[in-house]
């Protein structure tokens, strides 16, 4: 079983938001049950107010199953993603909880921040991503048990 270590013993935080992490979305695949990617369709910049509200492709690597998103409401948060909806193929029960990451982006993020003994808060960045974990991935008695988690998530990337 692989045990996770954070490398650094301090997190500074840069003021990274969700948003910042949902270029990808690694999650289920709805016809086979393998991992499939959720990116964005480049697209022109003139033709798009928002990289958020670009079209996006879901695509399985293990069927090749495709689907292709166009626009409309979007779900920021939580254990799926924005556009499909679908659950992310990074998440594990922890802690009574269920631990979960979009993209190894993002779970890398979570390890160090929950891996350093000292974290420190830029002023005024409420809405930072750091700010948004629940207080049982912050919690110093959970560090362990979520480290050993991220561990067994990381089992799961390609």
């Amino acid at each position: 079983m692989m045990q996770v270590k954070c490398e650094n013993e301090r997190f500074s935080e840069n003021g990274e938001m969700i948003y910042d992490f949902g270029d990808e979305f690694l999650v289920i695949c709805p016809k086979c049950g393998g991992m499939a990617k959720v990116v964005s369709i480049p697209i022109s910049s003139e033709k798009l107010n928002s990289k958020l509200f670009a079209p996006r492709n879901l695509i399985c690597l293990n069927c090749v199953h495709h689907a292709t998103w166009q626009g409309g409401e979007i779900a920021i948060g939580g254990s799926f993603d924005w556009y499909f909806r679908l659950p992310l193929w990074l998440q594990i029960s922890c802690c009574g909880k269920t631990l979960w990451a979009y993209n190894e982006k993002h779970l890398e993020f979570v390890q160090n921040y929950v891996g350093a003994k000292l974290r420190e808060r830029t002023p005024n960045t409420n809405k930072s991503l750091a700010s948004r974990l629940p207080q049982w991935i912050k919690s110093a008695k959970n560090r362990d048990e979520v480290l050993k988690a991220i561990g067994k998530l990381r089992t799961k990337l390609p």
